[in-house]
């Protein structure tokens, strides 16, 4: 297993991860359950946590690719930018979720506030997120961007 293998790896967790932690919160607001808010904090937690190794990972996947033929420089440093971004969201998208979760336990008088700014933040680190996974999935996967025509 070479280090873009496990960058490949690490990358669906930060993705999936925002967007569970998305509809596991966002249903937990809607039902008004303390329960499913809470999960949906841990998993945002673990989410940030697991973000770290999938940037972290990035670098040797970059020297891999970089040696490969027909790999655009441009794909890969747009990548990378869009990682670091994603990176820090997800970082603070964490801290927040724990703090929301320390309300809800603490029966703070914040903690719906703490819970709305989670999940818009938690929307907005997604969407960095899915931009992220798109301009890495360019890199190997050139169809992505590709026009298509629709053909009878």
């Amino acid at each position: 297993m070479n280090d873009a293998h496990i960058h490949l790896l690490f990358t669906h967790f930060p993705i999936m991860g925002s967007c569970f932690g998305l509809l596991v919160l966002g249903g937990g607001l809607i039902i008004d359950n303390i329960t499913v808010r809470k999960t949906g904090y841990v998993i945002l937690v673990f989410t940030a946590l697991l973000t770290i190794p999938a940037f972290i990972s990035g670098e040797g996947a970059e020297e891999i690719k970089e040696k490969m033929e027909g790999v655009s420089p441009l794909l890969i440093h747009e990548h990378e930018e869009n990682g670091e971004i994603a990176l820090w969201l997800s970082e603070v998208m964490g801290i927040l979720a724990a703090l929301a979760f320390y309300a809800e336990q603490t029966g703070h008088r914040w903690r719906r506030i703490f819970s709305i700014a989670t999940l818009i933040f938690n929307l907005f680190t997604f969407g960095v997120m899915t931009k992220t996974g798109n301009s890495g999935g360019k890199i190997s996967h050139p169809e992505i961007g590709a026009q298509t025509e629709i053909r009878d």
